[in-house]
């Protein structure tokens, strides 16, 4: 009986159920034809996203006289008119535009490019060689042998040199307007006419001046201007070169020597530096008959203050707990000694020995991490010195006393 019992309740149960889903079925099945009624049959399915809200219930009780749709509605309304304009006024009125930017005053038909200029002021050829400039620029072959003379190493002026190059290996052969010299195009040394020079002081000219200014001689005699410019009687014909170079060594120096625990070598000089300031060539240039242009030179990217932090970084002091700066965080220490004196050295007692003259972020430019003992300053000071030499002792080898 008990058997019998249970069968017949979960028999209920599923004729129950099955009965629940089919009336939720039904519901959903009139819901769904009131919602067609509602939109037509023949109503377009495009026009239903923007047509106004279903009628329901709740609209109808809410705005129980909906603003009927207006009988002109329907009316088509008349194409705009279009004004028409001459064309010779149109052309009038509107500066002329070349590739989107107006059209600068050029600063020469051809420019030589010293290698002072790829060195310290590679902006100017970038300039020369955007579109909407008529420049020729025109590239010594002793200008890219200083570039690869200078472009090893680490040193700020190695960077340059290495920055120069890239730029040139992206426009020579893209660019037309930048050429590089012909192994043909130059006017030998002996028949370039020099003014007020002693023949002695012509025939111990540098080398490297010396191909420079025979290519921007050749220049001079032979402009390389484009076809359209071929009859232009005397085409402007210039030498630009960098006369006025910022020096930011000795900034670097310093600073990287006050920022090094240990004692830094002395800088080496790199024996082809005379090569990148145009002093030496705009002299024999101009002795030469040669135009000048002098280009500005580029600030170092090494120049300036290196050890001065921003006030608005946040740095870690003895007084103001873990983290400091205008609006820094609290330590858990600060929050479990509320109302306790305080050490000067933190929560603990410490003392930062690196932070001692340090005010709310301020590094000293004159001091490292830690305060070197005379020892260790005498021994930077030798070291510094490019003239001393140090020589490393071999096993057993016994150091002989100075005379």
């Amino acid at each position: 009986m008990a058997d019998k019992k249970g069968s017949v309740a979960t028999a209920n149960r599923l004729a129950m159920s099955k009965a629940l889903g089919a009336a939720f079925l039904n519901h959903q099945v009139e819901q769904l034809e009131k919602t067609v009624s509602r939109n037509g049959p023949g109503s377009e399915w495009r026009g239903r996203r923007n047509g106004p809200p279903h009628t329901d219930a709740y609209s109808r009780t809410n705005n129980p006289n909906p603003k009927a749709r207006s009988a002109w509605s329907n009316v088509a309304k008349p194409p705009p008119k279009i004004l028409t304009k001459n064309a010779e006024e149109i052309h009038a009125s509107v500066p002329e535009m070349k590739k989107g930017r107006p059209e600068a005053e050029k600063d020469a038909d051809v420019v030589v490019v010293d290698a002072s200029v790829l060195i310290h002021s590679i902006a100017w050829v970038k300039k020369w060689c955007r579109e909407g400039r008529e420049e020729i620029i025109i590239i010594p072959l002793e200008a890219l042998n200083t570039l690869d003379l200078l472009k090893k190493g680490t040193t700020p002026l190695a960077q340059r040199a290495r920055t120069a190059s890239r730029v040139l290996e992206a426009h020579v052969g893209a660019n037309s307007r930048i050429r590089v010299q012909r192994d043909e195009a130059f006017v030998l040394w002996e028949e370039i006419p020099f003014k007020d020079v002693s023949p002695a002081m012509v025939n111990n000219s540098p080398e490297w001046v010396r191909r420079t200014v025979c290519c921007a001689r050749w220049e001079l005699q032979h402009p390389s201007l484009p076809e359209a410019n071929k009859n232009k009687a005397k085409p402007t014909v210039v030498l630009a070169v960098v006369t006025s170079i910022p020096d930011a060594s000795d900034v670097t120096n310093n600073a990287a020597a006050a920022a090094s625990p240990v004692p830094l070598p002395a800088p080496q000089v790199n024996r082809h530096e005379p090569r990148c300031s145009g002093t030496l060539i705009s002299q024999w240039a101009k002795k030469a008959g040669m135009e000048i242009l002098d280009v500005p030179a580029g600030q170092h990217p090494n120049a300036g203050p290196q050890l001065a932090a921003p006030k608005d970084i946040p740095r870690r002091t003895g007084d103001q707990g873990r983290w400091s700066g205008d609006h820094g965080r609290r330590s858990p220490e600060d929050d479990r000694n509320h109302g306790r004196p305080r050490t000067p050295g933190g929560g603990r007692g410490r003392r930062n020995s690196h932070m001692r003259n340090i005010e709310h972020g301020n590094t000293p430019p004159t001091s490292g991490l830690v305060e070197r003992p005379p020892a260790v300053m005498a021994m930077m000071e030798a070291v510094a010195q490019p003239s001393r030499q140090l020589r490393v002792l071999a096993r057993g080898e016994k150091l002989e006393p100075d005379p």
